[in-house]
């Protein structure tokens, strides 16, 4: 392992390799190691394959991929918790893990006395410990557990704890290994909110996830993994696509461009030749407004007997933020089998209530095997292009088409003497506002 303090580069892989060493039996570890000839009674197993990859300080980076491709690994390298086989890591400032929950305190200590513990030990007393302790109990929120022994919180309180710890060091570099999932959905926004912070900070982010519908938002790049290779290292949206791509067992297809819109991939069993997006089903249309009813059209010609085919359809921003998905196996329904050379008609209709002006459209068919898994037909990722637009503006990404009211639950004293001046009587917020502009001397 290589650090260095000089470049801008927070984390380097080059051509690293790492395996593990499996031995069939406990006897054959110790026969091994007291064999006089050296005889090796262990098999390899690789886990990383020749991995090459430059962090840049300050980026947020999703590690995605399946289980058992060595994401954990690659994060247990940054920290010199592992050394490669192969290669060298170079990892440049200061380095702050949450690997392992059950190995982060010691269980017999309070949350406040492990928080001085890090401060100390770890830390070796850099900074202010009565702040940073403080800054911990805030962020955790987990009320009196911080002054009772470790071995009693629940997983999320562990987590809590960790995480508050963690972002209280301010390290050059972050690594995390899911373990905000363990998390409820409010501490969750929390800690994404925090890592906006942290990235805004200029802080190094290095996040192993499969809570991939939050990547794009959060973070600038990814790196997605499958059979201890990087088979991607890119944008976030397409990043995605891929992941889901490899979720599915598709076969791997030639990726056309890089643009989210023209990736496309799929076993070709069935193919999407035709597809629009309508107000009445028959006429094609690019743009529509707030609010109205949208029919997508898709046209799909099967190759072969496909005797549960499905169907999908998901809408996402242009940053990539997936606003909406769905499939006929979520709702419950069930397609006709379908016949070799056939052409099938689907139509998804919705009501566009969202509040962004740019919308784009994946659309997918695919089949439950005999095994039950799902294979994919044919997907198509940003096959369409909805320019939305409204003469109302709200912020965010849906639109709630929300309204306000108000009533006077109690009058006030200086009411009578405002309403003597000529601007009383009932109020609306138009006149409201109007009768606060005149109050301010028109600066609102």
């Amino acid at each position: 392992m290589e650090r260095m303090k000089t470049s801008d580069t927070a984390i380097a892989f080059d051509h690293v390799a790492k395996h593990f060493r499996c031995f069939a039996s406990p006897l054959d570890r110790i026969k091994e190691a007291l064999h006089p000839t050296g005889k090796v009674y262990h098999t390899q197993v690789p886990v990383l394959r020749d991995v090459n990859l430059v962090i840049p300080r300050g980026q947020t980076v999703a590690v995605l991929g399946p289980n058992g491709v060595g994401k954990s690994t690659l994060l247990h390298l940054t920290a010199e918790v592992l050394e490669p086989s192969s290669g060298v890591v170079t990892v440049s400032g200061s380095v702050f893990a949450l690997l392992d929950l059950a190995g982060s305190f010691a269980p017999e200590l309070t949350g406040r006395e492990n928080v001085r513990f890090f401060h100390d030990v770890v830390l070796k007393g850099f900074g202010n410990w009565i702040e940073r302790e403080r800054v911990v109990q805030e962020f955790a929120e987990i009320g009196d557990y911080f002054d009772r022994p470790v071995r009693t919180y629940s997983s999320g309180m562990f987590l809590r704890l960790a995480f508050a710890t963690a972002i209280s060091a301010e390290p050059d570099i972050l690594l995390i290994d899911e373990v905000i999932a363990v998390g409820d959905a409010r501490f969750q926004q929390k800690c994404y909110r925090r890592i906006r912070e942290l990235h805004d900070r200029g802080t190094t982010i290095l996040l192993v996830t499969h809570a991939v519908e939050m990547v794009p938002a959060v973070c600038d790049r990814v790196l997605l993994f499958d059979g201890g290779e990087l088979v991607f290292d890119g944008d976030p949206a397409v990043g995605v696509d891929r992941y889901y791509q490899l979720f599915f067992k598709s076969p791997a297809q030639p990726t056309i461009g890089t643009s989210l819109k023209e990736l496309r991939y799929g076993s070709e069993d069935a193919k999407i030749v035709r597809s629009f997006a309508s107000l009445d089903g028959a006429n094609a249309a690019l743009s529509f407004k707030r609010g109205e009813r949208v029919t997508i059209v898709m046209e799909v010609e099967f190759a072969r007997l496909v005797v549960k085919p499905h169907f999908g359809f998901s809408c996402s921003t242009k940053e990539g933020i997936r606003l909406y998905a769905t499939t006929t196996t979520l709702l419950r329904e069930t397609p006709a089998p379908a016949y070799a050379g056939e052409r099938r008609r689907v139509e998804i209709a919705f009501e566009l209530g969202v509040a962004v002006t740019d919308l784009f459209i994946d659309l997918s068919v695919f089949e439950i095997d005999h095994y039950g898994s799902f294979v994919v037909l044919d997907a198509h990722l940003g096959s369409l292009h909805l320019a939305v637009t409204s003469l109302r503006y709200c912020g965010g990404v849906v639109d709630l088409d929300a309204g306000f009211a108000e009533s006077i639950l109690r009058r006030g004293d200086d009411e009578l003497e405002f309403a003597a001046t000529g601007a009383g009587g009932p109020t609306s917020f138009a006149n409201s506002g109007e009768i606060a502009s005149k109050a301010t001397g028109g600066l609102s």
